[in-house]
């Protein structure tokens, strides 16, 4: 078996995201919290409700969280407070709320107080590129999204290659035309947070937890693909694998997919 075609890519991490991106949330978000606070009172419109689609949800979920602590706790007399403490604060929520979206109030403090946070935005932008402009540092289609576009047989990728990308072979799709479409996605998702977990556990000196993270993934999209190829590349002698590896040069995860025949 020989490669058809193959893609490459390696992973990029910019130094930051544009200010302007920073600047669009902050803006996109305070616009809508008027709305925000409408669409939370028509879910919660009374006490009734609130007891049912907080309260009580809160209550039952933490009794399953607490199941299997050990006799060193008093499980039974923590679940009693946490319910009864949480089925009475219905005014106190009602009044929280109103005064957090309020204009100018702990909403709009606190959405420009983590503007700044949207910098970890690079790690996913940086797996997934920005594809209204590549002027900022990331790319229009980076190697996640180019590498499932690859899998459908898009021939607009080879206009959006940079440095960071490497194909040979002759394109052509190996995923069901319907299926396709769902799985992709998935395949993306996956590979994003692959790259944002090992990432973070390189630059924290966790090589193999980091190492781990990659094994994990590739298991899991390997799983995801398969379920999504057409019938001539779900038999031997044609075959595709998606991999992700750590590159020690760049630094980063580097993407390989292959189709084999």
């Amino acid at each position: 078996m020989v490669d058809y075609w193959k893609y490459v890519g390696v992973m990029q991490l910019p130094s930051d995201v544009p200010q302007a991106i920073k600047d669009e949330w902050e803006t996109t978000l305070k616009a809508e919290r008027a709305r925000i606070l409408a669409n939370l009172k028509t879910k919660i419109p009374s006490e009734v409700a609130y007891k049912d689609r907080i309260g009580d949800a809160s209550s039952d979920k933490y009794e399953a969280f607490l199941a299997s602590v050990g006799g060193a706790w008093d499980r039974d007399m923590i679940l009693m407070k946490q319910r009864a403490k949480l089925a009475r604060q219905y005014d106190q929520w009602l009044a929280d709320i109103d005064s957090a979206f309020a204009s100018g109030g702990a909403f709009d403090v606190n959405v420009t107080a983590k503007k700044g946070k949207l910098k970890l935005a690079r790690y996913t932008l940086g797996a997934t590129g920005l594809r209204y402009d590549s002027s900022v540092g990331f790319g229009v289609w980076n190697p996640a999204v180019m590498g499932a576009l690859l899998l459908r047989g898009d021939t607009r990728c080879a206009r959006y290659f940079d440095g960071n990308d490497t194909f040979t072979g002759t394109l052509e799709s190996v995923v069901d035309s319907a299926k396709g479409r769902l799985i992709t996605p998935a395949m993306i998702a996956e590979t994003v947070k692959c790259r944002v977990l090992a990432k973070f556990a390189d630059e924290a000196g966790l090589t193999t937890l980091r190492d781990a993270v990659i094994t994990d993934a590739n298991t899991r999209l390997d799983d995801i693909l398969q379920a999504g190829l057409d019938t001539a590349h779900k038999t031997l002698p044609k075959d595709v694998t998606w991999v992700l590896a750590w590159d020690a040069g760049a630094g980063d995860i580097k993407l390989t997919v292959t189709d084999i025949h």
